[in-house]
């Protein structure tokens, strides 16, 4: 008897946790099927939009195996193609009201979900998305400039057609352009990039209608004076501008503009002054390092303004920013110093004889050093060519500038981390000690000095200096030429803290140390052309004066003079750049270089 009462209870028990992980697990099979989730999705979707969800469409839900029959008749939901596993009864017979009654379950489903806190949100959302498409936002980034009104673009149009009908046969030659930049508003050095961009190259002139065809298809994508710019400078589909894009640019600049009318006479001068300006403008308009100015980089720049500036000033040293032609001539002049073979290049010896020897050899060694400033085929060949000697010595003398900043900030950051880290100060500081201990001056033990660059940048962290760091103390001259420019750093000790104080009265702005280097350097070379031209008069003999014949001889010398002027002033150059295989002429030497 115990037997047998033990014996039933343990037949039955385990009975229902089977039947239910049946069902689950059925359920779960059923859940997973495509044609299950594809409905499922379709139901969301409605209930996110806020309508209701049809449940007629329930009905189709059933569970497939994978030979494609049903695999349970307890999934199945009103499905009259498929037989039932056993005879109904009698009395059950179909109905229209049958699926109904089967899908009540998921029909109750969905109606709470309609009803429910994410169908409101969702259907709140919609219609606050219907309204705010109402709500008209204007226009605020215009990548190629505001469009300008179609008024004044019919105007620039009409003006230009009556100049071309007043020009013989309609055409517009090369001298004529600057009367076609005016009528179209735009700066008259503009003149040849809107020659070339009209293919007035190919046939030598422009007509009305290449002019207007290409005028009307640049002022269509671009609105304003930059992104029309960099439209006709840029090549056909390139979406940077590189050096060579502004040579014809410049080139009428030097054959046009009235401060540089000497040079006409001097075409072997014209290629240097050029590559100098272009080598200027990328220095100071490309802040990517990539030698391709964009759109964006040119519309933050000063050029455009300097350009239209080229037009009101006739004096070509009064424009500091890039064109100054003295600025150029001391630039070219120290080069020369340097170029001890004369082939255009200089290598790290001699670059290290700059300014006797004022730059540091880890500095120069920097310098060539790959990843740094210089182009990869520079470095390669291990030498500097004259372009890369302009950022150089811009660099050098001047370094209160974001472009000089970033200059020696690549070349100090030997790891290429983004950051000076003590070990690459304590590097570049310990050659310093060198030289102040073999000129007997008293020495500042690093961990002092670093104390003292530390206190001057300020940085963010206390264990390394970031660019922005430097860009932000304002003295980050002071704190380069500590490091690898003894001379400098010790004017910077020696000099009166309160000499350099700015006149507040003063409306004029103070030059810039590059500016206050280029004026005294210039005279400088202005004087030692003068005494060199007086040690030559002085050694030769007193002229006899005949008056019968002095006319004439009068003019041969007077002739005679202004060409060995023009050669005494100007640097020689070739007419090509910079990689060619021509022998470059003599340096005057009455310049005594």
């Amino acid at each position: 008897m115990v037997g047998e009462t033990n014996h039933k209870p343990a037949m039955s028990v385990p009975l229902r946790p089977i039947l239910k992980l049946k069902v689950d697990e059925l359920f779960l099979r059923w859940l997973s099927e495509d044609h299950t989730q594809e409905n499922l999705r379709e139901n969301l979707r409605l209930v996110s939009r806020g309508e209701s969800v049809n449940s007629n469409n329930n009905a189709g839900f059933q569970y497939h195996s994978q030979s494609g029959s049903p695999a349970s008749p307890l999934l199945r939901i009103g499905s009259p193609s498929t037989p039932p596993c056993s005879p109904p009864p009698p009395t059950a017979t179909s109905s229209p009201r049958s699926p109904r009654r089967k899908s009540s379950s998921l029909s109750r489903l969905s109606n709470s979900l309609s009803k429910s806190q994410a169908a409101k949100f969702f259907r709140n959302q919609r219609q606050a998305n219907s309204t705010a498409q109402k709500i008209h936002v204007p226009q605020f980034y215009f990548p190629m400039g505001r469009p300008v009104p179609s008024e004044e673009a019919e105007q620039v149009i009409q003006r230009l057609s009556q100049l071309f009908n007043a020009l013989p046969e309609g055409k517009a030659y090369k001298h004529q352009m600057d009367k076609v930049a005016m009528a179209c508003k735009c700066p008259k050095y503009w003149k040849m990039p809107l020659y070339a961009a009209a293919e007035g190259d190919s046939v030598g002139y422009v007509t009305s209608q290449m002019f207007l065809t290409m005028w009307k298809s640049l002022t269509r994508d671009c609105h304003d004076d930059a992104a029309r710019f960099f439209r006709l400078i840029a090549k056909r589909g390139c979406n940077y501008i590189e050096p060579d894009d502004f040579y014809s640019f410049m080139q009428d600049v030097v054959d046009t503009h009235p401060g540089l009318t000497f040079l006409i006479d001097a075409p072997e001068f014209h290629s240097r002054y050029v590559h100098t300006v272009i080598a200027r403008i990328f220095y100071c308009v490309n802040r990517s390092w990539n030698s391709k100015i964009t759109l964006p980089e040119l519309r933050k720049s000063n050029l455009l303004s300097v350009i239209a500036l080229l037009e009101e000033e006739d004096d070509i040293n009064q424009i500091l920013d890039y064109f100054s032609y003295e600025h150029f001539y001391v630039i070219y002049c120290k080069f020369w110093e340097l170029d001890g073979d004369h082939d255009l290049y200089i290598d790290r010896k001699d670059l290290s004889k700059h300014n006797d020897h004022a730059i540091s050899s880890r500095m120069i060694e920097r310098i060539f050093s790959p990843g740094a400033v210089l182009s990869p085929d520079s470095v390669r060949e291990g030498r500097l060519s004259y372009t890369e000697f302009v950022t150089f010595l811009i660099s050098e003398e001047d370094k209160k500038t974001p472009m000089s900043i970033e200059y020696w900030f690549r070349c100090m950051d030997m790891d290429g981390d983004g950051y000076l880290s003590m070990y690459e100060l304590e590097y570049f500081y310990e050659e310093q000690i060198n030289k102040m201990e073999s000129l007997g001056i008293e020495t500042l033990p690093f961990q002092d000095c670093l104390c003292q660059l530390f206190d001057l940048v300020k940085p963010q962290r206390l264990d390394r200096i970031s660019l922005h760091d430097l860009k932000e103390c304002k003295l980050a001259y002071i704190f380069f030429d500590t490091l690898f420019n003894l001379e400098k750093y010790l004017e910077h000790e020696q000099r009166d803290p309160f000499a350099s104080n700015r006149d507040p009265e003063s409306e004029e702005p103070d030059p810039s140390d590059w500016e206050r280097y280029a004026a005294e350097e210039y005279e400088l070379l202005v004087a030692e052309e003068g005494a060199q031209e007086a040690q030559q008069d002085a050694n030769q003999p007193d002229d006899v004066d005949y008056p019968d014949d002095f006319e004439p001889e009068d003019e041969e010398v007077l002739s005679f003079d202004i060409k060995k002027k023009l050669e005494l002033s100007e640097p020689p150059q070739r007419n090509k750049w910079v990689g060619d295989d021509l022998n470059d002429t003599e340096f005057t030497s009455s310049i005594g270089l």
